[in-house]
Parts: C-alpha cells; sequence; structure tokens
C-alpha cells in the first residue's frame, strides 16, 4: 500500500475545565484520539507516539492585546517495549512510567487528563477575566535522525488538534 494512500490521525479537544484544589488550578482534559492502523502498526515495529498538551493562560483587556499569564506544556511518550510485549506510557514532565497491555488502554489513559497542576490561585486577580486555551498535538514521527528518511510519511499520522478555549473568572 503506497504511502499516499494511508489514512492521517486525527486528535481533538471535545472537553476541558479547570477546578481549583488547595489554592491550585488544575486541568481535566479529554481528548477524542483515533490512530489510522498503519500508525499503530508503526508503534509496534518500535516508532514512539509523543503527545503533548500545551495550556496557556491570558488575561483578557478590553483596549489592548491579551496580556499572556502562563504556559505549560504536558508531554507522554508511547512506546512498544518488545521483549515485554507491553506499552510504555511515560510522563516527560515527571518521569513517571507505567505499562499497557495494550495500546488501546494506553492510548485511553493519555487521552485523559486529570488534576494537572497549572497555576497558583494566588497568581490570578479576583474579579479578572482570563481566557484559557488547551490543544494536544500527536507526534509519530520520534525516530533518529539516521531513519526519518525512510519514514517521511509520518508526518501524515501527525496532528494537533485546535485550540479549545473557556473563560474563567476567579
Amino acid at each position: 500500500m503506497a504511502p499516499a494512500a494511508w489514512s492521517k490521525s486525527r486528535v481533538e479537544v471535545v472537553e476541558a475545565a479547570f477546578r481549583l484544589d488547595q489554592d491550585v488550578y488544575q486541568l481535566d482534559a479529554l481528548l477524542d484520539l483515533h490512530l489510522p492502523k498503519e500508525a499503530r502498526a508503526a508503534i509496534e515495529a518500535g516508532l514512539t507516539l509523543r503527545l503533548d498538551y500545551e495550556v496557556e493562560i491570558s488575561r483578557d483587556r478590553r483596549y489592548w492585546f491579551d496580556a499572556g499569564v502562563a504556559a505549560l506544556t504536558q508531554s507522554y511518550e508511547i512506546s512498544y517495549h518488545a521483549l515485554s510485549q507491553r506499552y510504555l506510557l511515560r510522563n516527560l514532565n515527571t518521569g513517571v512510567q507505567q505499562d499497557y497491555s495494550s495500546l488501546e488502554s494506553a492510548l485511553d489513559r493519555v487521552a485523559e487528563l486529570r488534576g494537572l497542576p497549572v497555576i497558583d490561585s494566588a497568581l490570578l486577580e479576583q474579579g479578572m477575566s482570563y481566557e484559557v486555551r488547551v490543544r494536544a498535538i500527536v507526534d509519530l514521527s520520534t525516530v533518529p535522525d539516521a531513519l526519518k528518511w525512510l519514514l517521511f510519511w509520518t508526518d501524515e499520522w501527525s496532528g494537533e488538534s485546535k485550540w479549545y478555549v473557556w473563560n474563567v473568572r476567579p
């Protein structure tokens, strides 16, 4: 099958919200994440999937550009460990690693973000309006440079969601 005939990955933030827990705003987000069967096979063959959640907070200003308050990227990698026949999900920010028996289980886990600490409530002024944005970026082209020329079509398997935007008023 020619690479041009392969289908693309799809990623969309379908739900996101902030919640205050012990004076820290935490992010909960849910993705609709679809990888084509060729991309799934490539992960089993040794390709690493990287998923980044990008979060931005800005203060709404009426007559001027919005002021950036905070930005955060939460990154994960999913890879297949052939010896153990397990899928490894690694949080690149903390180094914490979990293993799963199926790729679907690992994808389900990474597609549901719960309780990500984003910003201390003391950094947001009471009564002011803030815009919070989150998007997800899937990258399946994480291979050594020596092999990149062999896998030029993996860009079709990478993708990013549109920004999911909402307002918060502490």
